[in-house]
């Protein structure tokens, strides 16, 4: 019994992390699809916020309801490989903007494609956070989460110099084309992988808590703390690759590319080791170590240059993009397992 449950939850953890790999390569990707849409269309950048606040507004309010119906219909594993095609196909529209004329029929497809990758993303983080909640133990549900979290990042560090390698021999347009087949192959191998989770873990029996019943004091004051963590590191996230093409002179180039993977390359290691400490330490002060860090990591970048400001760069991801085995964690034992 012991053996087969083994298996059910390494399996919950290999095909939840193909699909952290892909999901966080096309987060990653709004900024550089802003940036590339400002330079390649000549638009004003205004157009970084627009699309940023389209995708991350649109991402946020379907959280829940995403996050709701998966409980109520108990389909998590369908839903998540349907979340990471639809996030891949809203891609593949982006590479369909990029061929418009521009003016307003440019603003209004953009804007109508973040939506669509925000609603795409909203799947992802609570269904994979429930998947893995309820596959492991206390005593290594914080490992399972930085290991799956690391290999998000890994997506997040892969996708911009693989997408800038692919330019080379291609075009900008045929190779965002390509990750977007890659994407939709690999919804496919989730599908297949975790398209009867759902049922298996209907036959429980577990009685599931109302949204009221759920909505302690103590997840209260988390979203408000996730909240105000989020605007921080979100705002760094959208305009950093701005930053680098206008303020530091390096324009849309491997450049960039390479400066941005620098930064999830960084949350490999430090979703790890969070993921580890939340084990051992109290969470809230995990928690509030990262948000520090983040902080003066920025401050550190923006105020130095060549490998320092590479070297702070890469701390920045290291303490910043932790929220999924610390804030998750914390969440866990909030609303436990059978709520």
């Amino acid at each position: 019994m012991e053996s087969g449950r083994s298996v059910g939850r390494w399996r919950a953890l290999a095909f939840t992390s193909i699909g952290h790999m892909v999901n966080d390569g096309w987060v990653t990707f709004i900024p550089l699809i802003a940036d590339i849409v400002v330079n390649e269309k000549q638009t004003p950048l205004f157009v970084v916020t627009l699309i940023s606040v389209s995708f991350y507004s649109s991402a946020a309010l379907l959280n829940f309801l995403v996050g709701h119906q998966a409980d109520r219909t108990r389909s998590q594993g369908r839903m998540l490989a349907s979340g990471i095609a639809i996030l891949s196909l809203a891609f593949l529209g982006f590479d369909f903007a990029l061929s418009s004329p521009g003016g307003g029929l440019l603003y209004l497809m953009v804007v109508a494609f973040a939506i669509l990758a925000g609603f795409g993303s909203s799947f992802y983080h609570p269904i994979a956070a429930s998947i893995l909640n309820s596959s492991f133990g206390f005593s290594d549900r914080g490992k399972a989460l930085g290991v799956n979290g690391s290999l998000g990042q890994v997506g997040s560090a892969a996708f911009p110099p693989l997408f800038f390698g692919l330019a080379l021999f291609f075009s900008q347009r045929s190779a965002l084309a390509l990750l977007s087949v890659v994407g939709l192959g690999a919804s496919l191998v989730i599908w297949l992988g975790l398209r009867n989770y759902g049922n298996v873990h209907r036959a429980s029996g577990v009685e599931r808590r109302s949204a009221r019943q759920a909505l302690t004091r103590g997840v209260v004051i988390l979203t408000a703390v996730t909240t105000i963590r989020a605007m921080g590191i979100t705002g760094v996230s959208v305009w950093l690759p701005t930053y680098i093409t206008f303020v530091r002179g390096a324009g849309v180039s491997s450049v960039l590319g390479l400066t941005i993977a620098a930064t999830f390359v960084g949350a490999i290691p430090g979703q790890l080791v969070f993921g580890t400490l939340v084990e051992r330490l109290d969470k809230r002060y995990v928690l509030g170590l990262s948000s520090a860090g983040a902080g003066v990591a920025v401050i550190g970048y923006i105020s130095t240059g060549g490998y320092p400001a590479l070297a702070f760069i890469f701390l920045f991801g290291f303490f910043a993009y932790s929220s999924f085995p610390t804030l998750l964690s914390l969440t866990s034992d909030y609303v436990p397992p059978a709520s």
